[in-house]
């Protein structure tokens, strides 16, 4: 997951893309649907920036699939990690704007 983190913060879409299956999909904070063919044309077009950690950072594991749920730069995210062929990837994730009341 950190790997992954660190080429989404280093705009590496080739990096990225090791970590995201090829039927990987997002929704965006502002709603925006996106096929991973899509996000990483997206990431190509964005700049470095500095890298942000997780925090409150949740995991939940059944088998293959891994959930985890962590706030990080304003948002809350969501992803949905699987095992494909011996190694992990992930297959969806969802980003919400946190509000300023958050816990």
């Amino acid at each position: 997951m950190r790997e992954r983190d660190e080429a989404f913060y280093a705009a590496d879409a080739a990096q990225w893309g090791k970590y995201t299956a090829n039927d990987f999909t997002t929704v965006q904070q502002n709603g925006q649907f996106m096929s991973r063919s899509e996000r990483i044309g997206n990431l190509q077009s964005q700049k470095q920036r500095p890298y942000v950690p997780r925090e409150r950072e949740q995991h939940v594991q059944q088998g293959d699939l891994v959930a985890t749920r962590f706030f990080s730069g304003g948002l809350w995210v969501v992803e949905v990690w699987k095992r494909i062929d011996g190694a992990w990837a992930t297959v969806m994730t969802q980003a919400t704007t946190a509000t300023a009341n958050m816990p």
